[in-house]
């Protein structure tokens, strides 16, 4: 095969390339979508307000906020 000839089947080749249109998959649309941006948003908010009233939950029923007795101490002056 002679140069001229191969150049132009390559060209001939390319061109057909050209015109085919490449299907590039659709498969991250909806992780752009605002669908999903609402949906991350709900869970979100549903997260940090879940651990919010969890730790509420918490406080309120078990912590145990009573202070220990103060020490007493013998043969000291009270200040004041």
């Amino acid at each position: 095969m002679s140069a001229p000839s191969m150049m132009s089947s390559l060209a001939a080749v390319v061109k057909e390339a050209k015109d085919e249109e490449i299907q590039v998959p659709k498969s991250d649309d909806f992780f752009e979508s605002k669908t999903f941006r609402l949906l991350t948003l709900i869970l979100y908010m549903g997260g940090v307000s879940g651990m919010g009233l969890t730790l509420a939950a918490y406080y309120l029923f078990i912590w145990d906020s009573r202070m220990p007795p103060l020490p007493v101490f013998k043969h000291t002056h009270p200040i004041g």
